[in-house]
């Protein structure tokens, strides 16, 4: 049985589809963050992980928040670099309908859809917010796993007492602050690890 492991990056990039590639940090207000992300998430050597779920909600402007989720066992297409994920994101936001959750390529899916919302969906899952001050990652039996993690703001007070509501455990990998899609690397290899 696939034990699917699912990340989800609270994000600040911008929600309109005209995304300049040529500056993902500036105009795309650290849409690159979210690029590198999933590519951590997913890609392989010679392959992508299809046991990987990615979730984001975009807050910036000009019509957030709007949840994007990309699918490994179903992504067609996409490359690693972040210039091809921004296209297939970019692709998402085109797409975007206010009532309905659209696939709008194959594994990438994008809807209106707030943060608690995100959380209901998946309350059957066990929540890990990704603190420095959390438990050691290797003292703690990690199941049916559901990481959360900010770009380069954290979560708001108000996020992560929802979180605390829902049961959520804070995990570290370390005392020092890792960038978020480094975080996604190591969390992916001491799965790995300890899964085989």
């Amino acid at each position: 049985m696939t034990t699917y492991r699912h990340f989800y990056v609270k994000s600040h990039a911008i929600t309109s589809p005209s995304i300049n590639l040529r500056d993902l940090p500036g105009s795309g207000k650290r849409l690159d963050i979210v690029a590198r992300c999933i590519n951590a998430a997913f890609w392989l050597s010679y392959g992508i992980r299809k046991n990987v779920v990615f979730h984001t909600i975009l807050h910036g402007e000009p019509n957030p928040p709007i949840y994007i989720r990309f699918e490994g066992e179903k992504l067609r297409k996409v490359s690693p670099d972040e210039r091809s994920i921004a296209i297939f994101i970019g692709k998402a936001l085109k797409k975007f309908r206010e009532d309905t959750e659209i696939e709008s390529t194959p594994g990438v899916f994008v809807a209106r859809k707030k943060f608690h919302e995100l959380l209901e969906e998946h309350k059957d899952k066990n929540f890990y917010l990704l603190d420095e001050e959390g438990e050691d990652i290797g003292d703690v039996e990690i199941k049916k796993p559901f990481f959360i993690l900010g770009d380069n703001v954290d979560l708001l007070p108000e996020e992560k007492k929802l979180l605390d509501d829902y049961g959520a455990q804070k995990i570290s990998i370390g005392e020092k602050s890792y960038l978020s899609s480094h975080c996604i690397t190591i969390i992916n290899w001491w799965m790995d690890r300890h899964e085989h």
